[in-house]
């Protein structure tokens, strides 16, 4: 029986996912190696070979994405030849190597897919459960599911599901929403549309749980956002000021007490404590500081790099000027770690993709506006998201929501008369 490469590049795209949610938890509970390192060492020259092997005919819009694309993650291979890189760090620039090959993956299959709408919801609810699931697990039954230290801890209140920490929880839940506002809003009928909204509540409530202040108020603004593009925009806005303005009426002795009062349980502490902390009491904030820190360095000390030092290896330039060692690997920014790991090229690159982006989402024949400024608003919340999580090089999932969103933008879409009834909210 012939297999079809479609069936072959969904495959690897559904395995690449399914490795990186569950490679952290089985290696926590079953003792094994991380499945996601072999399979991410792969699947770079495995996409390789395919790009080799496939028809060059390109969507010209895609293909200078995949180039912007490759541009910033290909020059940070430089550094597996010139810079002398332990095993950890060397699986750092093969996760960043493979957001290209994610990317091409993406193209292939939704340039070919009979139904890329159909494909792009459930890849979205796949993922999805590996992002709601096992926090509600983790709640209900106290199961940690990777290892942390004490101050992550499920007893310490932390929600942190499959990943290592809060802040990647958030940040990923944030960069799912808006693929889920705009996919769940195009060709659906009213059941797939409710579905959506479930779907996207469901990761609103996960960056919540997570604490992150950043991911919070972004959420928020992203559920605002939305609200003012439905039809009724105009009520939606007179009710936020309304609301806004009854909330400044509320003396911040009382909401400071509210938050003091959540204390008894250790989930809700860790929220209002930082919530707390951000409102009434932002400079004992350490955490905040310390990122105070690293963006005023740099932002007075900005280097000049072709190569850059190579990934998490900051100490020849941060060293001396922090209180902490932790910038020397994590500095707390993609944009940062980008340029001071792997130089003037791949933030020339990222810059590039950013642009590209952003000009097909508001030009596309394929959104209507309300879904433009979501699309849009992605890619701001990935800037954004960046300063969340203290590295993203080991996540190139994050990268998925914004190269559908883009891909869906440009691609001629071979689906019209799936999409003949769309339900307008």
């Amino acid at each position: 029986m012939k297999i079809k490469k479609q069936n072959i590049y969904i495959t690897m795209l559904y395995t690449m996912v399914t490795a990186y949610m569950l490679g952290p938890m089985l290696s926590y509970k079953l003792g094994i190696p991380r499945i996601d390192n072999p399979l991410t060492l792969l699947l770079v020259p495995a996409t390789l070979l395919i790009f080799f092997i496939e028809n060059k005919t390109f969507n010209s819009k895609a293909g200078l994405m995949l180039m912007a694309v490759g541009l910033m993650t290909g020059w940070s291979a430089i550094h597996l030849f010139i810079t002398p890189l332990d095993s950890v760090r060397v699986m750092d620039t093969f996760f960043f190597l493979s957001v290209a090959g994610l990317f091409y993956l993406l193209y292939l299959i939704l340039s070919r897919h009979e139904n890329p709408l159909r494909f792009v919801r459930r890849l979205l609810v796949y993922f999805c459960a590996f992002i709601i699931i096992p926090p509600v697990i983790e709640v209900l039954t106290g199961i940690q599911f990777v290892k942390s230290d004490e101050i992550l801890a499920i007893e310490a209140g932390v929600i942190k599901g499959f990943f290592f920490n809060p802040n990647n929880l958030g940040t990923t839940a944030l960069f799912f929403a808006p693929a889920v506002l705009i996919f769940f809003n195009i060709g659906v009928n009213k059941r797939e549309y409710f579905f959506g909204w479930i779907l996207f509540l469901s990761l609103g409530a996960i960056v919540f749980a997570s604490a992150s202040r950043t991911a919070t108020m972004s959420y928020i603004i992203l559920f605002i956002l939305n609200l003012i593009y439905r039809n009724n925009g105009l009520f939606t806005l007179m009710t936020i000021g309304v609301t806004g303005a009854g909330l400044s009426m509320i003396p911040k002795q009382y909401i400071a007490d509210f938050l003091l009062s959540m204390h008894g349980n250790a989930f809700l502490e860790n929220i209002s404590s930082r919530l707390y902390l951000f409102l009434f009491n932002l400079e004992s904030d350490n955490s905040v500081g310390y990122r105070q820190e690293i963006y005023n360095y740099f932002w007075s000390n900005p280097p000049l790099l072709l190569y850059g030092y190579g990934p998490k290896n900051f100490q020849e330039y941060f060293g001396g000027h922090l209180s902490d060692s932790l910038g020397f690997e994590n500095p707390h920014s993609f944009i940062i770690e980008l340029y001071l790991g792997f130089g003037m090229i791949s933030l020339i690159g990222f810059v590039c993709y950013i642009i590209w982006y952003a000009v097909n989402v508001f030009l596309s024949q394929n959104l209507r506006n309300k879904q433009k400024a979501i699309g849009l608003a992605a890619i701001g919340l990935f800037i954004l998201g960046g300063f969340i999580p203290s590295t993203i090089l080991r996540m190139p999932f994050l990268w998925l929501p914004c190269f559908l969103i883009f891909l869906y933008s440009v691609l001629p879409q071979r689906d019209t008369a799936y999409n003949a009834y769309r339900y307008t909210p």
